[in-house]
């Protein structure tokens, strides 16, 4: 696989599918992070890029998120005491998963 021209292709595909202003979620995954990287280089301004701030990443990742990310114009939502609340008093793990998914 040539990187180089699945990144040209990737964001020339951006291009031709995104006409106007378009918002992604970023969760500092790998898979989010290169795709709001790519559709940064894409769309530039038009793209809005968002981090919802659970609470629940490690210490001081959402910080290096929001840093790493600073240059894609990103805009973190701060959901910490929104999670925490629907979290409260559940111990299942299942049941855990499914209240954040």
């Amino acid at each position: 696989m040539n990187v180089e021209r699945f990144i040209e292709d990737a964001i020339a595909e951006i291009k031709r599918n995104i006409q106007g202003r378009a918002i992604i979620g970023l969760s500092g995954g790998v898979d989010s992070s290169v795709c709001a990287v790519l559709a940064h280089r894409a769309l530039g301004e038009r793209l809005v890029s968002v981090y919802v701030d659970s609470g629940l990443m490690r210490e001081s990742e959402s910080e290096r998120i929001e840093e790493l990310f600073k240059d894609l114009g990103l805009v973190r939502v701060n959901a910490q005491e929104r999670f925490l609340e629907a979290l409260r008093g559940i111990t299942d793990p299942e049941e855990k998963r499914m209240v954040v998914g």
